[in-house]
């Protein structure tokens, strides 16, 4: 039981009245004689310090310790370790560990997040001047997006339950082959509702064309979306047209688009 310096004065003195049964009021009795026992042989109310192994480290290597982990937070208690050995201080990753720990710095698995490149940093705040638009600007905002199908197995994992020793089991297999023939489909939604999904078909990229015959069949939305299209750069389309060419030429394999 932990008793505090104040009880301990109050403990003496109702000792030295004789008031020993008002003491066992506020504590153990087993608490009491050891108070006593202390200050009959040591004539102090402090208790005296408990044994055990000296601690090897000062607060102010306990800081720097703090500093090193701060500047690179994925830093390992075994490299931290050796940081700190080479700053005078010997002391094993255990060590290191607890001395986290006593400054609050605790070990937890990393977040994960996607990475932000430059152009996501910029357009994430070119969004923001959007942040004030109304249902009703919103409302005139055409949303679409192309995308592309495998016609042939998947691009992620499948799972299959098998016993051991059926890994090369035809019905545990995922068949595969070199170049997966693909569609490429493109679609769009607004306010006013959610428009056809239309297969491009190959080698064609998007254009004019399937804009007109495949939005919203709304004259205002397709003169708007129309209007849009033209006050493109030609040469951004050029250079659109160039990149799809290169990216269908090398057929699923790698290439810098």
């Amino acid at each position: 039981m932990v008793i505090s310096k104040e009880t301990h004065a109050v403990i003496i003195a109702l000792h030295k009245y004789g008031l020993i049964g008002t003491a066992r009021k506020i504590a153990p009795q087993s608490t009491i004689y050891r108070i006593i026992k202390n200050f009959k042989e040591r004539s102090s109310i402090v208790a005296k310090k408990a044994p055990g192994r000296p601690r090897k480290t000062s607060k102010r290597q306990d800081r720097l310790l703090k500093v090193f982990q701060l500047q690179d937070q994925a830093t390992t208690s075994a490299e931290l370790a050796q940081e700190w050995q080479q700053a005078g201080v010997s002391a094993s990753a255990c060590t290191v560990r607890w001395r986290l720990l006593e400054q609050g710095l605790v070990s937890r698995r990393a977040a994960k997040k996607p990475l932000l490149s430059r152009k996501n940093i910029r357009d994430r705040l070119i969004c923001k001047r959007y942040r004030e638009w109304t249902a009703e600007d919103w409302g005139k905002v055409i949303f679409s997006d192309e995308s592309s199908f495998r016609l042939f197995g998947t691009s992620g994992k499948q799972l299959v339950r098998r016993r051991r020793g059926e890994c090369y089991l035809r019905s545990c297999l995922m068949p595969t082959v070199k170049h997966p023939e693909t569609i490429h489909v493109w679609g769009c939604f607004s306010a006013k509702g959610v428009g056809s999904l239309t297969v491009l078909p190959k080698n064609t990229a998007m254009n004019k064309n399937v804009l007109r015959e495949q939005l919203l069949p709304t004259d205002k939305i397709q003169a708007l979306i129309v209007q849009e299209w033209t006050a493109i750069s030609q040469d951004l389309v050029q250079k659109l047209i160039g990149r799809i060419a290169e990216v269908l030429k090398k057929r699923g394999q790698h290439c810098k688009y």
